[in-house]
């Protein structure tokens, strides 16, 4: 008897639970957009002017990332010479088919082969890299030691806005 009697008691709760309606346990709050992954990013290297208060224009890439040349490679012909610990810094913008430029001469855009064999944007035959750790839209790796600087939709040295 006992035993029909704890089931009673244990049926009773049951059914007072389930007469709670779902509208009164709050919905948990929608977690918006999922975030891009790198597989459902487009294929390819996106790049584009952009105007900034203290530099003018400059290139950035698809992610808003400013983009730098540095005086110790060469244009003409186009070598990458930032290698190593410089890379670490400095990284290097790896160029994939298709590239697409917004505001750019598509003739300013271009590749070369870093010497790691790896594929590399150029901006006026200029190799170009993200500052590291640098958030986007930032500017803060222009004039860095003398020869990095902002790069400018003709692969020239950005300077500060009159």
């Amino acid at each position: 008897m006992f035993r029909t009697i704890a089931l009673a008691g244990v049926a009773a709760v049951a059914v007072a639970l389930s007469a709670c309606s779902v509208s009164e346990v709050p919905a948990p709050a929608s977690p918006g957009p999922a975030p891009v992954t790198e597989l459902e990013r487009p294929p390819g290297t996106v790049v584009s002017a952009n105007s900034t208060a203290k530099l003018g224009t400059v290139v950035i890439d698809g992610l808003g990332y400013t983009l730098y040349r540095f005086d110790g490679d060469s244009a003409r012909p186009p070598a990458a010479t930032c290698t190593g610990p410089c890379a670490e810094t400095w990284e290097p913008v790896p160029a994939s088919d298709p590239i697409r430029a917004d505001g750019i001469d598509d003739e300013s855009v271009g590749t070369v082969r870093r010497p790691d064999g790896q594929e590399q944007l150029t901006v006026g035959g200029w190799p170009v890299y993200r500052h590291v750790g640098e958030a986007p839209g930032a500017t803060d790796g222009h004039g860095a030691d003398g020869k990095w600087f902002a790069v400018t939709p003709d692969g020239d040295k950005a300077a500060a806005s009159r």
